[in-house]
């Protein structure tokens, strides 16, 4: 496969970039792009081959669940189940911003995104980029960091292309993320805040 690259100003994204973004992974494809957090890899949570695609070129186990993006908190009725006051607090206060929030997985969840667990870890990205491609897909994507088991997080379009060349349709070029850091995880526990893994964002609550 070879991986098509596409320079893309992050701010203020060319619509020629999004579009061609949003044809490769309603085809299946996946593509990675710079998000608020770093560098992620991008497919559509309904496309189970795309998503077992994901799994194999990052060494990802079966049992892992991806991280998914949507584009404003208007998905989360359709995706999470069981969703409490707690919950709806966090993301009012986090959302559109770094923090992914676990929900109990509501049936819409495809099984293959599960990973096996009955929960979903969503957020809602505050940076154009991510918003814009979001918005030409018209579904959530799995976005998990773009990085293979072991290794950090891309934040430049060369570390993504040093381990993802051949490996995926398409790269938008970005450039380096600076000050770059994977989002903060959050639970809801017993109608407590419970940080999984802390992250780019400051959110007030207990660590298991």
């Amino acid at each position: 496969m070879r991986t098509e690259v596409i320079e893309i100003t992050r701010d203020i994204p060319e619509w020629h970039a999004v579009s061609r973004a949003a044809e490769v992974i309603s085809s299946g494809g996946i593509v990675s792009f710079p998000t608020d957090t770093v560098y992620g890899l991008a497919a559509s949570i309904f496309c189970e081959q795309a998503i077992s695609d994901l799994r194999r070129i990052k060494d990802r186990r079966a049992d892992e669940p991806f991280v998914v993006m949507v584009g404003d908190a208007g998905w989360v009725s359709e995706l999470a189940a069981g969703i409490t006051r707690t919950h709806r607090r966090l993301m009012a206060e986090h959302w559109p911003g770094p923090v992914t929030i676990l929900f109990e997985a509501s049936r819409a969840v495809p099984a293959c995104l599960r990973g096996g667990a009955d929960t979903i870890a969503l957020r809602v990205p505050n940076d154009t980029l991510s918003q814009c491609v979001l918005g030409a897909c018209g579904v959530p994507l799995a976005v998990p960091s773009a990085n293979p088991r072991g290794r950090a997080p891309a934040v430049s379009a060369g570390e993504v292309l040093e381990s993802f060349r051949g490996k995926i349709a398409l790269l938008l070029d970005g450039g380096t993320i600076e000050n770059a850091a994977p989002s903060t995880i959050a639970a809801v526990r017993s109608g407590r805040v419970v940080v999984m893994r802390a992250g780019r964002a400051q959110v007030a609550g207990r660590v298991p």
